[in-house]
């Protein structure tokens, strides 16, 4: 199957968002990790990770001061429950904005990568307002650096504190610890040795889970002015040496967990597990050899990611015409709205990913969203997809009519946006045999050559 026969259309739909109708000018994927980055305005006005801790901390104010009122403690969560979900919203629709108008798809693919490799989950409800801080904070202004620097920025952020509560994790042998008689949690260690940079089977220990708690105690989120937002507490932090996978530290206070972190994104277990994901995503498999070549870049480089990247666009592997991935529900629907420029409000747009099984910042664990096309293409989720399909391709065609262009003509510039003379032979006679052109458009994004990638 030759869905994809020229370079134009694999950068776009196997490492983008696909095409966007009107589009000036197509970047190759070289040109892509050199441009600056594009930032959609509705990213910009987005609040402060500052301003949201501090109102997350007067709404916790409020609930202590209104214990023994019923009626104030009602106010006050239907005020915060209000604040939580406004500020959700926002995110997720300035997330959906960035994604259809960029025409820079690579690079957002990336980024959001990485938010996933760095996945919190706003099924946690605390999460709600803090939902896209990870992303929009750190992995958009590290994506093209170091690794350690992304690293240590998603440790340090208030929000992967918060969902793996860090916050909580107080040396036993600390004054607050002997005082309190508390302990350490050990989630966040967990997850940055499984997840975040060794990786499953890396031969890390438990111990070396415990080790690196240590090094991370007193870690915390400080909610109220002056210094909103990551806080180091000394009388939290476990005194003496920690020894993580044989190497020993001795650095005092937060420059312990800070060295940890910085050895672990070097490590070549790291750069393994990362050229892994980076393959499994793009190309739906892990070959050895580009693999190991994308790990071997990363460690030369001391952790650096665009090296890395590098290695994965210049492989053949990428370049193959036949499909590699099926589309995640995400990719699919930003495709198809960048394919022919309808307006989605932001409750359509949501209520969409949430109905398609992919709502915005909720994968329902650190693990993240799934890499295999098994989770996306089950007979009920390809139902749901094709009554979307009907949904957008009569919005479309209403949307044309309005604007006095003929919907026929529509048609052809979306063909020609997405497979200029390369529509594949079975998509074009289904679409000849199609009544109306709806049901065309609905056909098309429905088709292999679309919800493939």
């Amino acid at each position: 199957m030759s869905y994809y026969p020229t370079s134009e259309i694999v950068s776009e739909q196997r490492f983008g968002f696909g095409p966007k109708l009107g589009q000036e000018r197509y970047y190759t994927l070289s040109e892509q990790l050199s441009r600056p980055a594009f930032t959609h305005s509705s990213l910009k006005v987005l609040p402060s990770t500052q301003s949201i801790l501090i109102k997350m901390g007067e709404q916790g104010t409020k609930r202590n001061k209104a214990k023994k009122d019923p009626d104030q403690m009602k106010m006050v969560k239907d005020q915060t429950k209000q604040f939580f979900r406004s500020n959700y919203r926002q995110q997720a629709e300035a997330r959906y904005q960035q994604s259809i108008h960029t025409p820079l798809g690579f690079q957002e693919r990336l980024i959001q990568f990485w938010s996933n490799h760095f996945a919190i989950s706003v099924d946690n409800r605390r999460l709600l307002p803090l939902a896209a801080h990870i992303e929009n904070d750190v992995i958009r202004n590290t994506w093209n650096r170091n690794f350690s620097e992304m690293l240590s920025g998603v440790t340090k952020n208030p929000a992967m504190l918060i969902y793996l509560d860090n916050q909580q994790s107080i040396g036993p042998n600390s004054k607050l610890g002997k005082r309190r008689g508390k302990g350490l949690n050990e989630n966040l260690a967990r997850e940055i040795l499984e997840l975040h940079t060794l990786g499953v089977g890396s031969g890390y220990s438990q111990r070396d889970v415990l080790e690196l708690a240590k090094a991370i105690s007193g870690w915390g989120v400080k909610l109220k002015s002056p210094n909103v937002g990551f806080r180091f507490s000394e009388s939290a932090h476990e005194p003496g040496s920690v020894t993580l996978l044989g190497r020993r530290y001795n650095q005092i206070g937060i420059r312990q967990g800070e060295q940890c972190l910085a050895d672990l994104a070097v490590h070549a277990s790291t750069a393994e597990h990362l050229a892994r994901k980076l393959c499994l995503h793009f190309l739906g498999s892990e070959p050895k050899e580009l693999s190991a070549d994308m790990a071997q870049a990363f460690v030369r480089s001391k952790g650096q990611l665009m090296p890395m990247y590098k290695e994965l666009i210049k492989s053949k592997d990428i370049h193959v015409s036949s499909p590699v991935r099926f589309r995640t529900p995400k990719e699919w629907l930003f495709a198809v709205v960048r394919s022919v420029n309808i307006e989605l409000t932001e409750r359509q747009a949501l209520n969409t990913l949430n109905a398609m099984g992919q709502p915005p910042f909720k994968p329902g664990s650190p693990v993240g969203w799934s890499d295999r096309d098994s989770d996306y293409n089950s007979p009920s989720a390809l139902t749901q997809r094709m009554q979307v399909a009907n949904r957008l391709a009569n919005l479309a065609v209403k949307s044309a009519k309005q604007s006095n262009l003929k919907p026929q003509a529509l048609l052809q510039d979306v063909v020609n946006t997405l497979y200029p003379d390369a529509l594949d032979e079975h998509t074009a006679t289904a679409l000849s045999k199609a009544d109306g052109v709806p049901m065309k458009l609905a056909l098309l994004w429905l088709s292999p050559q679309f919800q493939y990638r």
